[in-house]
């Protein structure tokens, strides 16, 4: 495993292509249906994308934005910080699976994405404090409010990327706490969840 980012420069120029390059192969010929943009503090927009299995950045949110995510500088430190373990302990292919979901959806899936009004906040709670991670489908402007905030332990949140558990259960235990529209939490399930 590649060391850890230092920024979130380095995190977009170095960590994610290093994360991928493992599974080039089997991206070969991928090509993502949208970009995912990343609004990391008061930096210019970074948007990601695969393009024939390849990994590529630019500045700015483009037309075809798939979602936009926009966190604070002292979040994305942290969360990055929260996931190391995970990073150094996780197998191959599901590194692979959470860094690249929103990247592999199809295109059917990336309309339905896109076309979702509204914005999500995603709040995780650690022992200590609650980062928060605003989403935005589509290219419209993002900003800091957002019609649903879901809240879920770090962990927990985990686990469901993982497949180990299911909103149901999490909400049925009190575990998983959703404000505002839901629906959109619906739209955006397919980027964080198998």
């Amino acid at each position: 495993m590649t060391d850890l980012p230092s920024s979130p420069e380095d995190f977009f120029e170095r960590f994610l292509p290093a994360l991928i390059a493992p599974h080039a192969e089997k991206l070969r010929g991928v090509t993502s249906s949208g970009a995912v943009v990343f609004l990391v503090g008061e930096r210019a927009p970074i948007a990601i994308r695969l393009v024939d299995g390849e990994l590529q950045r630019a500045e700015g949110v483009p037309a075809d934005a798939l979602v936009q995510v926009r966190i604070s500088d002292a979040d994305f430190a942290a969360l990055l910080e929260h996931a190391a373990p995970a990073l150094g302990a996780a197998t191959p292919d599901e590194k692979k699976l959470i860094a690249l979901r929103s990247l592999l959806l199809d295109a059917e899936r990336a309309a339905l994405v896109r076309a979702t009004p509204g914005s999500a906040a995603l709040e995780l709670a650690f022992p200590d404090c609650v980062r928060r991670v605003v989403l935005r489908p589509g290219a419209e402007p993002i900003g800091e409010a957002a019609e649903c905030t879901v809240r879920i332990d770090a962990a927990d949140f985990r686990a469901l990327q993982k497949g180990e558990t299911n909103p149901f259960e999490l909400m049925m235990n009190g575990k998983l706490q959703i404000s505002g529209d839901a629906q959109i939490l619906m739209s955006l399930s397919s980027l964080f969840l198998q």
